[in-house]
């Protein structure tokens, strides 16, 4: 599928392209990662997802490392194996071999952990012929000096040894006739220069004709001149015909190794596709970090949940900042498909629309997304976007001209498999006449089973959302004593736009405000102030359900306190139960021998005595080994200390009188017309049928009770 260029500059998609581009390596990568496309179907791209969790299972392991070799460019080299008579130059011959050598440790890698990473071996388990095409560089290349071998051919060998033999030689003598000049005091202060990789004497010009050579040059202002010593004149040329027979040499070789790696140019081909596949995937999960991306459940049916989805560019700005991201829970499925968000100017509607925007983008073209993990996405076939002011210049287009425009693609283009978000829907024009065309163009979109996220300020949309099934409101939450929007959306009524308020808020005056007032219809003013009352309302009992949560939590801290306290108390009473028993039978074992003594003491032999005793040993003994389970003397049992257990036990009492007060001051859910309640000390539960200030009319069967809202409680 392709990615509408006019959604792609509305949601800012290219930002986030070039910030992925950042993180990857190879120029091809950066070009890839730079044009992102979405995947073609919702399979291709849960395998995309099911290899990037390998890979980032791999990033975060501290026993495994994922390669990531810099994939060169080999384009030029390609091309010049594609050309019938083309010849590789050495640039491009390395550019391979580092090429290979980057497949070739990818593969190792695959290949020792193709158990822990069964999704990389299978993406590289195609590539084959890397040895041999190693084999062809290696028989020619010397890898530590990056040049050709000395031994690629037997000519070039031999051309190379005198090659050095002959720069010995030229060395030699200009060495000698150096000294000899400089000794002379012929040279000028540098003494020599290179001209053409041959070395001359600096010659001071007054004494040029007394040095032996042949002259090349001079000075600009002729103070020194450039000499080759006479002994190295015929050096020099034997040294350049040298360099030209290497060069023959060199392309000979070249044009052999190009021979043989034409055969291999596909597996050429697949090894850089490789290496630049991997190196996006790689990009991808380092550029997740930095707005804590995660993958999400990809549903086959239309649904889509998001738990604080935040824009991530916003998200990557602030956290630069230091300063926080407010997420937002969206919710889309067949049943609510078109999410209508009002509120005020700069509440955060705007920004909610391309969060949802972006991150469906991101999701289809494989990126992960900055949800909470248990997220859930689907997918469309195309996802378009009518965003801010799109004057064209070019065309002689306004804003409502641009935007009759676009609408008129989107009625050509929309579907049941299409998501379209829609800024500021209708306005431009008259805001009468053009939101009576909204509401016509609203009511063909829905009737093709689109999923749209739309932001308004036309009443007749809200209400339009409100008498459709599978539509619903929602509004960005505004804080009605400071006048400050929240930037939370809140799903289920429609917003106020807090007009007047704003503008109060701002210094307007009162009398500007009551002149405007009169110029907007009563029922405008009175549908408004319901919509402001409702959300002060919602606001309210926001706050009480967040009082409410936080007392649960306290109670439930208490409880688990409290259950601590008791297993503790239970342990040590056991602990206290066997020392007293323990204790009980060695007093009663004392008392028996001590009678026995007494019995025996005026016996002159001990002899009956240490029968009687031996007897009571054999009957305990017995019983001993009666028992299933019998008790062991536990020499690490200790009497308990009975000023602990007290203030222990004080302890617990402490807590349940906490609980019971938790209890009693947690703030109670307001009771409301329609409530399921009991009256208190009465078992038969009611329902509220009326209420007026602090009274209240509850029906318990038959009957009809009237009394006060302190005498009842939910049921």
């Amino acid at each position: 599928m392709q990615l509408d260029q006019q959604t792609k500059e509305d949601l800012e998609f290219d930002s986030i392209c070039e910030l992925l581009a950042k993180f990857c390596k190879s120029t091809k990568a950066k070009e890839l990662a730079t044009n992102l496309k979405f995947f073609s179907d919702v399979n291709t791209l849960k395998k995309e997802f099911e290899l990037l969790k390998e890979i980032q299972y791999i990033h975060q392991s501290e026993s495994l490392n994922l390669p990531h070799p810099n994939s060169e460019d080999i384009d030029g080299a390609l091309k010049l194996l594609r050309v019938e008579n083309g010849v590789l130059i050495l640039d491009e011959l390395l550019k391979i071999f580092a090429l290979c050598l980057g497949t070739k440790e990818l593969l190792k890698f695959s290949n020792a952990n193709r158990v822990e990473a069964p999704l990389i071996f299978e993406a590289c388990s195609h590539i084959n012929s890397i040895d041999e095409v190693l084999a062809v560089i290696r028989e020619v290349l010397d890898e530590k000096k990056f040049d050709i071998k000395d031994k690629a051919s037997k000519e070039l060998y031999e051309v190379r040894n005198q090659l050095r033999s002959n720069k010995k030689a030229i060395n030699k003598n200009f060495e000698k006739a150096l000294i000899h000049y400089r000794n002379e005091g012929f040279l000028g202060e540098t003494e020599e220069t290179h001209l053409d990789n041959r070395r001359l004497l600096t010659v001071t010009s007054a004494y040029k004709k007394r040095v032996k050579g042949r002259i090349v040059g001079i000075s600009s202002k002729g103070v020194v001149s450039y000499i080759e010593p006479e002994s190295n004149i015929q050096l020099n040329r034997n040294q350049e015909q040298l360099k030209i027979q290497e060069k023959h040499e060199l392309y000979l070789i070249f044009e052999k190794i190009t021979l043989e790696l034409r055969s291999q140019r596909h597996n050429l081909k697949a090894f850089q596709r490789l290496l630049v596949r991997f190196d996006v995937y790689n990009a991808k999960v380092r550029f997740a970090d930095v707005y804590e991306g995660i993958i999400p459940k990809v549903n086959s049916h239309r649904k889509l949940y998001w738990e604080n989805a935040t824009h991530p560019l916003l998200k990557i700005k602030n956290t630069e900042l230091d300063l926080e991201t407010i997420g937002q829970n969206i919710e889309l499925d067949d049943e609510t498909r078109f999410l209508v968000i009002s509120g005020p100017n700069a509440g955060g509607k705007s920004i909610t629309l391309k969060t949802v925007g972006l991150i469906q983008m991101m999701f289809q073209s494989g990126l992960f997304l900055p949800l909470n993990s248990g997220s859930q996405c689907c997918w469309f076939d195309n996802v378009y976007s009518d965003i801010g002011d799109n004057q064209s210049i070019e065309n002689q287009l306004s804003t409502y001209s641009y935007r009759i425009n676009r609408m008129k693609f989107f009625l050509g283009a929309a579907n049941e498999n299409t998501m379209l978000l829609l800024d500021e829907f209708g306005s431009g024009s008259d805001p009468e006449l053009g939101g009576a065309l909204a509401e016509v163009f609203y009511e063909e979109l829905y009737a093709r089973n689109t999923f749209a996220v739309i932001t308004t300020h036309y009443t007749n949309i809200k209400i339009l959302t409100a008498s459709l099934p599978n539509a619903v409101n929602a509004c960005m939450l505004f804080d009605t004593k400071n006048l400050k929007p929240l930037y939370e959306l809140s799903v289920g009524q429609p917003g106020s736009s807090f007009t007047f308020e704003v503008a109060q808020h701002n210094g307007i005056t009162t009398d500007l405000l009551d002149k405007a007032k009169t110029k907007v219809s009563e029922s405008k003013i009175k549908i408004d102030e319901l919509t402001t009352e409702l959300q002060k309302e919602k606001s309210r009992f926001k706050k009480i359900n967040n009082e409410q949560n936080i007392a649960k939590s306290e109670a439930r801290g208490k409880i688990t306190q409290y259950d601590k306290k008791l297993i503790a108390l239970a342990t040590k009473q056991s602990t206290q139960i066997q020392y007293f028993e323990q204790q009980n039978k060695f007093v009663n074992m004392g008392k028996k021998i001590y009678d026995l003594i007494g019995k025996h003491k005026k016996n002159k032999s001990n002899k009956a005595l240490y029968e009687a005793v031996k007897k009571i040993v054999g009957i305990e003994k017995s019983k001993l080994l009666a028992q299933d389970k019998p008790v062991v003397f536990n020499k690490n049992l200790q009497a308990p200390k009975l000023t602990k257990v007290k203030l222990e036990i004080e302890q617990v009492q402490q807590v349940e009188k906490e609980l019971i007060i938790e209890k009693e001051s947690a703030p109670k859910k307001p009771i409301l017309v329609g409530d399921k309640v009991r009256i208190k000390n009465q078992a038969k539960p009611g329902e509220v049928l009326e209420i007026k200030g602090k009274k209240v009319s509850v029906i318990v069967g038959n009957f009809t009770f009237n009394t006060t809202l302190k005498e009842v409680e939910h049921f």
